[in-house]
Protein backbone atom coordinates (compact mmCIF):
# COMPACT_ATOMS: atom_id res chain seq x y z
CA UNK A 1 0.00 0.00 0.00
CA UNK A 2 2.99 2.23 0.78
CA UNK A 3 4.18 1.37 -2.65
CA UNK A 4 1.47 2.72 -4.41
CA UNK A 5 0.80 5.75 -2.06
CA UNK A 6 4.37 7.17 -3.19
CA UNK A 7 3.51 6.48 -7.19
CA UNK A 8 0.77 8.27 -6.64
CA UNK A 9 2.27 10.93 -4.93
CA UNK A 10 5.19 10.66 -7.64
CA UNK A 11 2.68 11.25 -10.58
CA UNK A 12 0.82 13.70 -8.76
CA UNK A 13 3.91 16.09 -8.45
CA UNK A 14 5.28 14.89 -11.44
CA UNK A 15 1.95 16.50 -13.36
CA UNK A 16 1.45 19.73 -11.51
CA UNK A 17 5.31 20.37 -12.60
CA UNK A 18 5.04 19.75 -15.75
CA UNK A 19 1.68 21.22 -16.32
CA UNK A 20 2.87 24.70 -14.10
CA UNK A 21 5.72 24.72 -16.82
CA UNK A 22 6.17 27.62 -19.43
CA UNK A 23 5.37 26.85 -22.95
CA UNK A 24 8.29 24.91 -24.66
CA UNK A 25 10.44 27.43 -26.32
CA UNK A 26 11.07 27.81 -29.94
CA UNK A 27 14.64 28.89 -32.30
CA UNK A 28 14.72 32.39 -32.51
CA UNK A 29 14.48 33.96 -36.31
CA UNK A 30 17.11 36.64 -37.12
CA UNK A 31 14.65 39.23 -36.85
CA UNK A 32 13.67 37.96 -33.16
CA UNK A 33 17.24 38.74 -32.16
CA UNK A 34 17.36 42.05 -33.23
CA UNK A 35 18.83 44.75 -30.34
CA UNK A 36 17.14 47.63 -30.06
CA UNK A 37 19.65 50.45 -31.64
CA UNK A 38 21.44 53.23 -29.30
CA UNK A 39 22.94 55.18 -32.24
CA UNK A 40 22.70 56.49 -35.70
CA UNK A 41 24.89 58.75 -37.43
CA UNK A 42 23.79 59.59 -40.93
CA UNK A 43 24.57 62.39 -43.57
CA UNK A 44 22.73 63.51 -46.86
CA UNK A 45 24.30 61.83 -49.75
CA UNK A 46 22.77 64.39 -52.72
CA UNK A 47 23.81 67.25 -50.97
CA UNK A 48 27.05 65.79 -50.39
CA UNK A 49 27.23 66.16 -54.29
CA UNK A 50 26.56 69.38 -54.47
CA UNK A 51 29.60 70.37 -52.10
CA UNK A 52 27.11 71.14 -49.01
CA UNK A 53 27.37 68.82 -45.97
CA UNK A 54 24.94 67.80 -43.48
CA UNK A 55 25.54 65.52 -41.31
CA UNK A 56 23.69 63.88 -37.90
CA UNK A 57 24.42 62.14 -34.89
CA UNK A 58 21.17 61.09 -32.69
CA UNK A 59 21.47 58.58 -29.74
CA UNK A 60 18.74 56.90 -27.52
CA UNK A 61 17.55 58.68 -24.74
CA UNK A 62 14.95 56.72 -23.45
CA UNK A 63 12.68 54.23 -25.38
CA UNK A 64 10.65 57.30 -26.87
CA UNK A 65 12.93 59.76 -27.04
CA UNK A 66 16.48 60.71 -28.56
CA UNK A 67 19.28 63.58 -28.42
CA UNK A 68 22.00 64.25 -31.14
CA UNK A 69 24.20 66.49 -32.49
CA UNK A 70 23.71 68.42 -35.93
CA UNK A 71 25.52 70.56 -38.55
CA UNK A 72 25.53 71.75 -42.25
CA UNK A 73 26.78 74.21 -44.39
CA UNK A 74 25.93 75.31 -48.11
CA UNK A 75 26.92 78.26 -50.07
CA UNK A 76 24.84 79.66 -52.48
CA UNK A 77 26.54 81.72 -54.80
CA UNK A 78 27.49 85.21 -51.87
CA UNK A 79 25.48 82.91 -49.37
CA UNK A 80 27.42 80.88 -46.67
CA UNK A 81 25.23 79.48 -44.15
CA UNK A 82 26.74 76.75 -41.16
CA UNK A 83 25.58 75.60 -38.10
CA UNK A 84 25.87 73.19 -35.13
CA UNK A 85 22.88 72.56 -32.99
CA UNK A 86 21.80 70.11 -31.00
CA UNK A 87 18.76 68.42 -30.79
CA UNK A 88 16.00 66.32 -29.05
CA UNK A 89 13.06 64.23 -30.35
CA UNK A 90 10.08 62.76 -28.94
CA UNK A 91 8.90 58.95 -30.83
CA UNK A 92 5.43 59.14 -29.80
CA UNK A 93 5.34 55.35 -30.28
CA UNK A 94 7.74 54.53 -27.99
CA UNK A 95 10.23 53.05 -30.01
CA UNK A 96 13.03 56.03 -30.35
CA UNK A 97 15.51 55.85 -33.51
CA UNK A 98 11.88 54.59 -35.32
CA UNK A 99 9.29 55.87 -37.07
CA UNK A 100 7.06 59.42 -36.19
CA UNK A 101 9.60 61.95 -34.20
CA UNK A 102 8.73 65.76 -32.75
CA UNK A 103 11.07 67.45 -31.94
CA UNK A 104 13.42 70.90 -31.43
CA UNK A 105 16.73 72.38 -31.83
CA UNK A 106 19.17 75.31 -30.65
CA UNK A 107 22.52 75.57 -31.91
CA UNK A 108 24.89 78.59 -33.26
CA UNK A 109 24.69 80.04 -36.70
CA UNK A 110 27.11 81.42 -39.03
CA UNK A 111 25.36 83.61 -42.15
CA UNK A 112 27.68 85.41 -44.29
CA UNK A 113 26.36 87.59 -47.64
CA UNK A 114 28.54 89.61 -49.47
CA UNK A 115 28.66 92.34 -47.38
CA UNK A 116 28.00 90.70 -43.98
CA UNK A 117 28.65 88.19 -41.50
CA UNK A 118 27.11 87.20 -38.27
CA UNK A 119 27.17 84.30 -35.57
CA UNK A 120 23.78 83.99 -34.06
CA UNK A 121 21.79 81.67 -31.74
CA UNK A 122 18.98 79.99 -33.30
CA UNK A 123 16.08 77.82 -31.99
CA UNK A 124 13.53 75.61 -34.35
CA UNK A 125 11.48 72.78 -34.52
CA UNK A 126 10.88 69.86 -37.08
CA UNK A 127 9.10 66.89 -37.61
CA UNK A 128 10.31 63.69 -39.58
CA UNK A 129 10.49 59.82 -40.02
CA UNK A 130 13.30 57.53 -39.20
CA UNK A 131 13.43 53.81 -40.70
CA UNK A 132 15.02 51.00 -40.05
CA UNK A 133 16.21 48.74 -42.92
CA UNK A 134 17.63 45.40 -43.41
CA UNK A 135 17.57 42.28 -41.39
CA UNK A 136 19.85 43.33 -38.77
CA UNK A 137 18.32 47.18 -38.90
CA UNK A 138 21.32 48.68 -39.66
CA UNK A 139 20.65 50.91 -42.61
CA UNK A 140 19.05 53.58 -41.33
CA UNK A 141 17.05 56.23 -43.43
CA UNK A 142 15.79 59.82 -41.84
CA UNK A 143 13.57 62.58 -43.41
CA UNK A 144 12.31 65.42 -41.79
CA UNK A 145 11.47 69.23 -42.73
CA UNK A 146 10.92 72.37 -39.89
CA UNK A 147 11.77 75.70 -39.46
CA UNK A 148 14.61 77.60 -37.64
CA UNK A 149 14.53 81.29 -35.90
CA UNK A 150 18.16 83.17 -35.64
CA UNK A 151 18.00 85.74 -32.71
CA UNK A 152 20.88 88.39 -31.71
CA UNK A 153 21.80 89.88 -35.07
CA UNK A 154 20.41 92.05 -37.86
CA UNK A 155 20.97 90.27 -41.00
CA UNK A 156 20.11 92.72 -43.63
CA UNK A 157 18.25 94.34 -40.98
CA UNK A 158 15.11 90.97 -40.92
CA UNK A 159 14.43 88.59 -38.76
CA UNK A 160 16.13 85.19 -40.12
CA UNK A 161 13.37 82.65 -40.61
CA UNK A 162 14.81 79.43 -42.03
CA UNK A 163 13.28 76.14 -43.78
CA UNK A 164 14.78 73.23 -43.31
CA UNK A 165 14.43 69.96 -45.14
CA UNK A 166 16.43 67.00 -44.34
CA UNK A 167 16.95 63.26 -45.81
CA UNK A 168 19.84 61.37 -44.89
CA UNK A 169 20.96 58.19 -45.03
CA UNK A 170 23.05 56.31 -42.28
CA UNK A 171 24.24 53.58 -40.13
CA UNK A 172 22.64 52.23 -36.88
CA UNK A 173 24.14 50.63 -34.41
Amino acid sequence: MRQAQVKWFTAVAVGALLGGMPPRLHAQGAADRVQPRVHFVSANPFTLLAGWANAEYERRLTPSSTWGLSGSLFSLDTFDYRNATTMVRYYPAGSALTGFFAGGRAGVFRVTDTFESETLGGAGIELGYTWQLGSAHRLGISTGGGAVRLFGGSVMDAPVFIPTVRLNVGITF
